[in-house]
């Protein structure tokens, strides 16, 4: 659903199982595309997570390169036990950050029409899985031959805590009011 292994390692180019030195290792992680390595979902389901807020050059409704941003999440806390699946209890989370020109065009946009609607890679209505808006019998469908194969009844993976919008002039910006007489 998330389109990576624990490690990072994107599911692109590791399919089948965990690399945790390509997981590692920032260039090759990011090192793939969609279109030309994985068009009909196989490797990468075409709504994962990575997918979804990050197309690359898949052939998607729109032009995909106007709503790119700089993005970063960080983890803080332990990680959750392999193998566990409830919540223990324990402080952990994701801090996430985007960076961009524009609020609206770029993370508004893919928040509500990449993560919860799946008409730009011709999905029907099912949402982000991991970050999407929650529904009731939201499902996951994974694309396999013969058959696809479909996860449903998903839980709520991700719960917000808080949010901020901060402004962040120019470099330019900064040295004219620094020029400013007080």
């Amino acid at each position: 659903m998330m389109g990576r292994w624990r490690s990072g390692a994107p599911l692109a180019t590791c399919p089948v199982h965990d690399d945790s030195a390509i997981g590692a290792d920032p260039a090759k992680n990011n090192a793939f595309s969609f279109k030309a390595d994985d068009p009909l979902g196989y490797k990468t389901p075409l709504g994962s997570h990575i997918r979804r807020v990050n197309p690359r050059d898949a052939d998607v409704a729109g032009v995909a390169r106007i709503h790119r941003m700089i993005r970063r999440g960080t983890a803080y806390g332990p990680p959750l036990p392999e193998g566990v699946l409830e919540d223990d209890g324990a402080d952990r989370g994701l801090m996430f950050a985007f960076v961009g020109a524009n609020l609206v065009r770029q993370f508004e946009f893919v928040q509500s029409e990449w993560m919860n609607d799946s008409a730009f890679f011709g999905g029907a209505s099912e949402r982000d899985p991991i970050a999407g808006a929650p529904e009731e019998g939201a499902v996951f469908p994974i694309p396999r031959r013969p058959i696809r194969r479909v996860l449903a009844a998903l839980p709520r993976f991700v719960v917000t805590r808080g949010g901020e919008y901060c402004f962040m002039p120019s470099l330019s910006a900064l040295r004219w009011l620094g020029d400013l007489d007080a």
